[in-house]
């Protein structure tokens, strides 16, 4: 009895057992092999992640050399700028003093200090090399310059409020003949004397007030410093204080420099 009862209880053990089965649908081996794919797939999750930080990582690093190559050439860009505009701005000055130092004038720390043949010659050699001389009656190889015009001139180059007597420039490389008749020059209309070129070696800027220091080249055709590619060597130097006003520049004083010629001479005035 009690052996039957054993195996009526160990039948009972392997229905459930196979009841348990039937409802999980798995077995041992199946579960064992679910087990070794999440470890799989656990392991590629891994990988991936390791080669989405390489990328990142490797993004980060590509981003920063573009930012460090911009960086670099936007800072050559800017010294190529700063030197191509101070050579630009040196050949605007250079062009606005040049009818003043064809003059060589004294040194003077006013415009009301100046003297009379400087602010007509300087004026004359504004309109002859910039203005538009179709505009002028031509007898024989002279033009006739209404006197406005010189005083519009002078006007330019060293600001309104000058006093300006109106007279004759003699010299033995060139003239202009003041005709009161007419209020009227006679100036050369192509003159061929010039006695000194600039070369502007540098600028000092203290607010709208700029310091030109001036070399005084000759004898050398008209513009050759402003078009050469090497350096002339001046025969002196000599400060030139130039006043911005607007958008044009008016000269306020000239003084000697403390740069000396290299040739010697002396830079005094």
């Amino acid at each position: 009895m009690k052996k039957k009862d054993k195996r009526s209880e160990e039948k009972k053990n392997n229905d459930i057992i196979d009841m348990l089965d039937d409802a999980l649908d798995e077995d041992i081996s199946e579960i064992s092999d679910f087990s070794e794919m999440e470890e799989s797939d656990g392991e590629t999750a891994v990988s991936d992640n390791k080669n989405a930080r390489h990328f990142v990582v490797g993004l980060i690093f590509i981003v920063l050399a573009a930012i460090g190559l911009i960086s670099s050439v936007s800072f050559v860009s800017g010294k190529i700028r700063n030197v191509i505009d101070n050579t630009e701005q040196k050949n605007e000055f250079a062009k606005f003093i040049y009818p003043v130092v064809i003059c060589d004038p004294p040194g003077f720390d006013a415009t009301t200090k100046l003297r009379n043949e400087t602010i007509i010659s300087a004026a004359v050699w504004d309109i002859i090399l910039y203005e538009d001389k179709s505009r002028y009656t031509l007898d024989f190889d002279y033009l006739i310059v209404p006197e406005v015009d010189v005083e519009q001139h002078a006007a330019k180059l060293f600001g309104s409020g000058l006093s300006i007597e109106h007279m004759t420039i003699a010299s033995a490389d060139i003239s202009f003949y003041y005709d009161g008749e007419i209020s009227s020059y006679r100036i050369p209309e192509n003159p061929k004397f010039f006695t000194y070129s600039p070369y502007i070696e540098s600028i000092s800027k203290v607010g709208e007030s700029y310091t030109l220091t001036v070399g005084y080249v000759s004898p050398t055709p008209a513009w050759l410093t402003l078009t050469s590619d090497e350096a002339p060597l001046p025969e002196k130097y000599v400060d030139y204080i130039v006043q911005k006003r607007g958008t044009s520049y008016t000269l306020v004083s000239i003084k000697q420099s403390d740069k000396k010629a290299e040739n010697g001479h002396d830079s005094g005035l």
